[in-house]
């Protein structure tokens, strides 16, 4: 045992050498792959493991050329494979998660170092670029370093938090909503909108598939049956845990708030659908209120911000009745007052292409909080006093209930409750927002009061609800709720500074009218008696009624004015509205043609590395024989060709040497056994040729002996005549020197015969 202890921390090490040389060689991806090869060792946990981990982290966050984050996450596969059953899976996992946090959280805040940096030092190569690419130097800096930052922590989150990589069992799973709550603060710390909207994605579908959706297997296979009854112990063991369940609901709290804080709409609604399916299976524990309650607080703040007041009352409402004693008093005035601030919704009403968005969304919300429809203010109310809740609210809160219910809200009935409202936000800061919203609802109230009972008000009666007493408040806030949200049909006249109401307003008047006239005793008509008209009098008629006549030609004229200017406004806001969805249409199939032509210069150079790679395919065939390649591997990209054809290309060269190799061998091995058979045969033969070259030696040399002899005794003859001649031969050698030389006189002589000849010649 203990030798199979050391041999697994030098196989560790070993691969850890290897890493670090690689690294320093900048060989990124070998480096990964010499640290990933220790899933196929029995490598214990400790020190040395820990330190690979750390290692394989920092390469995969290194974003160098080739590498890819995803390389990162088979560590928590083999991990889980190596460390799965013993006491180290949980501090394994542990270390990866807050090893790959560290990571990111270091790289996130050098990039923010380096925008502040850049943005302190703006030189001029910046301003000029800024100028030139029309980007400025706040944006540029942002693409450069913040992007790329926010789109690996958004990539390690969408994976780390995927199911079944860290883990759902009873040990795994706190693990798993920590990193989910470091990973929303890290987001909400660098304001990472895209980041926060990849981590809730990754949770809400870890938390469908764990706890919501049934369990089967998805093949026959005995893994596939392991998998789902770990799964369904694991639910249950979560059901029971209070502990697990309180942390969930804490986890989706935050993310709610994260993504609330960023404005990622769409991300919070999945969030939501996935909390309150959650939120139904973990309230059948006992200890849960406070937990529950802050869940419905954060629901509340996200239907605030949604302007969905009705659901935003209804969630104050269910927080309060579940908070303790200590909370349960600001909560409860909170509730009251955004019961206070819901219109009451008496039908559906009809917008462009015959949708109903508004009453679309009231109805989707509604179905995820168990609703039949969306609770208006009365049925709240309602509500709050059968659970008998409002009792137990604040007295100022109470009043302004009272003052709102009351049937005669005439100005001084409304001054009374903007007081009352005023002196309630005083005392709690926290009701401040509910403010605004309810001088609305006294003003609107005070409006249908006052269309029952009269036909024009002055529009000085209004000035009370300002937030400022000032005439840019009223026309900024008060006129365009009148006009827009309140629901009442009026007109305003700016002339006489009056509010008059409409036929809507109208009717309700004559009908009150109708109903007082039923009350009033009738007197009987005066007598009639003989009038005594004079031509004056006819003359006054007729005066006044040509006054009556022009002023009413007037007005119609007026009226036919203001519509004829009104249908050429129209007419000029379509005529542009029409140029403008021209003009972005033509943007558009500017932009598609562009991507298009794109498309066509990217498939052709595709084409034309292809076939490249073909020609060089062919090429290799033609200088390597036998070396035998697809042609479809060249549909592959240029690294993983190159990578193909480098192994395959060196696969071949291999067996061929070893194949030439052998051949060398065997021929050795032949030749050697050849001469082994031909050595004793040429043995004799070499004897027998050696006693034949022996006895021709002798032979040449008694045949030389005797030529040798022979001219020895020629010479002797030949010198023996040559005796004779000895004393002629003495005075011969005296004569030779002496015999063809010129004497000086003759060669005197000569040259004088020359001269004559020459100067005989001129």
């Amino acid at each position: 045992m203990l030798q199979a202890e050391v041999n697994s921390d030098d196989k560790a090490r070993g691969c850890l050498n290897k890493a670090l040389e690689l690294k320093k060689e900048k060989k990124f991806l070998d480096a990964i792959d010499a640290l990933h090869s220790l899933s196929d060792n029995k490598v214990r946990y400790g020190p040395m493991y820990k330190e690979a981990v750390s290692l394989l982290i920092e390469l995969c966050l290194s974003q160098a050329h080739g590498v890819k984050v995803d390389l990162l996450f088979p560590a928590f596969r083999w991990n889980n494979r190596k460390v799965s059953g013993n006491q180290h899976l949980e501090d394994g996992t542990r270390h990866i998660v807050n090893t790959t946090l560290d990571h990111l959280d270091k790289r996130c805040k050098w990039a923010y170092d380096k925008v502040d940096e850049t943005k302190a030092k703006r030189s001029e190569c910046d301003l000029i670029l800024s100028s030139l690419s029309g980007i400025s130097i706040d944006q540029r800096v942002k693409d450069l370093y913040l992007v790329p930052a926010e789109k690996i922590v958004g990539e390690v989150a969408r994976e780390m938090l995927t199911f079944n990589v860290i883990g759902h069992s009873g040990k795994l799973l706190p693990i798993y909503l920590e990193t989910t709550e470091k990973l929303i603060e890290l987001c909400r710390t660098y304001k990472f909108r895209a980041a926060i909207g990849h981590v809730a994605d990754s949770f809400v579908r870890f938390f469908l598939r764990f706890l919501l959706y049934p369990i089967r297997p998805k093949t026959n296979k005995a893994y596939s049956t392991r998998a789902a009854d770990a799964l369904k112990i694991d639910r249950e063991s979560f059901h029971r845990d209070v502990t697990a369940a309180q942390k969930t609901v804490s986890v989706f709290c935050q993310l709610l708030e994260a993504l609330i804080a960023v404005s990622n709409w769409q991300g919070a609604w999945r969030t939501l659908e996935c909390f309150t399916k959650v939120l139904a299976k973990t309230k059948q524990h006992e200890d849960f209120r406070k937990s529950q309650s802050d869940a419905y607080l954060v629901m509340a703040t996200l239907f605030w911000e949604c302007s969905c007041y009705s659901f935003h009352a209804h969630c104050l409402l269910s927080a309060a009745f579940l908070a303790d004693d200590e909370r349960k008093e600001s909560l409860l005035s909170r509730a009251v007052l955004a019961a206070l601030c819901v219109p009451n919704i008496k039908g559906r009403e009809s917008f462009a292409r015959g949708s109903d968005s508004f009453f679309q969304k009231n109805e989707q919300i509604a179905k995820l909080l168990d609703l039949k429809e969306a609770p208006s203010r009365n049925f709240l109310v309602q509500r709050m006093q059968q659970m008998q809740l409002l009792q137990a609210a604040p007295k100022g809160v109470v009043a302004v209930v009272e003052l709102l219910r009351n049937e005669v809200f005439d100005g001084e009935a409304s001054s009374r409750a903007i007081a009352q409202v005023s002196q309630v936000v005083q005392k709690d800061q926290s009701l401040e927002k509910y403010q605004q919203p309810l001088r609305k609802v006294v003003m609107k109230r005070f409006l249908e009061y006052m269309a029952t009972k009269v036909t024009r008000v002055e529009a000085s009666s209004l000035r009370i609800w300002e937030s400022e007493q000032s005439e840019g408040a009223y026309v900024n806030e008060i006129e365009p709720y009148i006009l827009h949200e309140s629901g009442i049909t009026v007109e305003i006249d700016h002339k006489t500074n009056s509010i008059t109401f409409s036929n809507a307003t109208k009717i309700k008047v004559l009908e009150a009218f109708d109903t007082l006239a039923q009350h009033v005793q009738l007197q009987p008509a005066a007598s009639r008696r003989k009038l005594d008209i004079k031509p004056d009098h006819l003359r006054l008629v007729h005066e006044r009624t040509r006054n009556l006549y022009n002023q009413q030609q007037s007005c119609e004229e007026a009226a036919e004015q203001r519509r004829k200017d009104a249908k050429l406004r129209e007419r000029e806001k379509r005529s542009k509205e029409r140029a403008e969805r021209i003009e972005n249409e033509k943007k558009k199939k500017e932009a598609a043609d562009l991507a298009k032509e794109s498309q066509g210069i990217a498939k052709y150079n595709e084409y034309v590395n292809q076939e490249r790679r073909k020609l060089l395919l062919r090429r290799l065939r033609e200088k390597y024989k036998g070396f035998l390649i697809k042609d479809i591997i060249a549909q592959k990209n240029s690294n993983d060709f190159v990578q193909e054809v480098t192994k395959l290309l060196a696969d071949h060269l291999k067996i061929t040497t070893q194949e030439k190799a052998a051949d060398v061998t065997r021929m050795n091995h032949f030749e050697r056994a050849c001469r082994e058979l031909e050595i004793p045969r040429r043995r004799t033969i070499e004897e027998e040729e050696a006693d034949k070259h022996k006895a021709e030696r002798a032979a040449a040399r008694e045949n030389f002996l005797a030529q040798h002899r022979n001219e020895f005794e020629k010479r002797q003859q030949d010198n023996q005549l040559l005796r004779k001649f000895l004393k002629e031969a003495a005075s011969f050698q005296q004569q030779m020197p002496t015999k063809g030389k010129v004497s000086k006189r003759d060669e005197q002589q000569m040259l004088l015969e020359m001269e004559k000849e020459r100067l005989q010649g001129k």
